[in-house]
């Protein structure tokens, strides 16, 4: 039984007006799509492994397909090449996939992004986009950034200096050196005077400001005060705190219920807090009676 021959498209010259030139590319797993690059008087296009023409050698400059599109380059026009031989759209001053799954394009000095099918996900008017976690994609123009959904719809418009990582849907936003946190399923921002701030567990977010921690609520108010070297997250309406290297653990209204008297404290779940001392760890509820490993044994 004779073995398939490996298949290899060599790019040939690179994309016009884009300083992202195409390097020669062997095809490999998915991206082969079982077709082959082929030459007639300079031109270049795509036979399948028959033989039969899938995209007419007509274009300048033909890429490899990645994540199921291929760049072409027609006079000094660039677009993307679709399995089925059609192109997407050949109009773009410049064509190039960064990360190796995003499809970018320029045209008039502005940036877009095309989907996975050779659709305008983000039309080029934009000064950069670059894809981010979970589909989001953020865009710059005028020196701001914004968020688009997966969809390509803005989510956020451009107004902000930068922005954090995606976390959960949500994201840290920042202006004039405050920080806020937008809600990326809501299109919902909440901006605070503080310099960072955590993420809303139980209603509640941590914020911090010259190394202090409290938190606010959903609407922005600090309804605890700027006062622990340290805190955690909010579960079951406790949250672990520090202050001069002992934790404990503090309800909503700021109430001290463990006292602050541990080496660590972590995420109170299921009633108890998980705690540490003198290399012991163990759990304590909310009466402060306290489990120790040893004593499950």
């Amino acid at each position: 039984m004779k073995k398939c021959p490996i298949l290899v498209c060599l790019l040939v010259a690179a994309i016009a007006g884009n300083a992202q030139a195409l390097t020669s590319a062997a095809l490999a797993g998915k991206d082969t799509l079982s077709l082959v690059r082929i030459e007639k008087a300079g031109k270049y296009g795509f036979n399948d492994t028959s033989g039969n023409v899938v995209a007419a050698p007509v274009y300048d400059a033909i890429g490899p397909f990645q994540d199921g599109l291929a760049i072409v380059r027609k006079g000094n026009k660039s677009g993307y090449l679709l399995p089925n031989g059609k192109t997407s759209s050949l109009k773009y001053d410049s064509a190039w996939v960064r990360e190796g799954r995003y499809h970018m394009v320029k045209l008039n000095g502005r940036t877009g992004m095309l989907d996975h099918q050779g659709k305008e996900l983000v039309s080029p008017r934009y000064d950069d986009v670059k894809g981010i976690r979970d589909g989001y994609i953020s865009v710059l123009s005028a020196g701001k950034y914004g968020v688009m959904d997966p969809r390509g719809k803005i989510i956020l418009k451009p107004a902000f200096e930068r922005l954090g990582y995606v976390t959960n849907g949500t994201m840290l936003v920042y202006i004039d050196g405050k920080c806020g946190r937008a809600d990326l399923v809501k299109g919902k921002v909440i901006m605070t005077p503080y310099e960072k701030v955590g993420p809303f567990r139980d209603g509640m977010a941590w914020v911090r400001q010259d190394k202090k921690f409290g938190f606010i609520n959903q609407k922005g108010d600090l309804v605890i005060p700027l006062i622990y070297d340290w805190v955690g997250n909010f579960n079951e309406g406790m949250v672990a705190v520090a202050t001069e290297k002992r934790y404990g653990f503090i309800n909503k209204r700021n109430e001290v219920v463990i006292p602050q008297k541990y080496d660590k404290a972590y995420t109170y779940t299921n009633g108890k807090g998980m705690i540490r001392l003198n290399g012991r760890v163990g759990y304590v509820d909310k009466d402060g009676n306290e489990t120790w490993a040893e004593m499950a044994q």
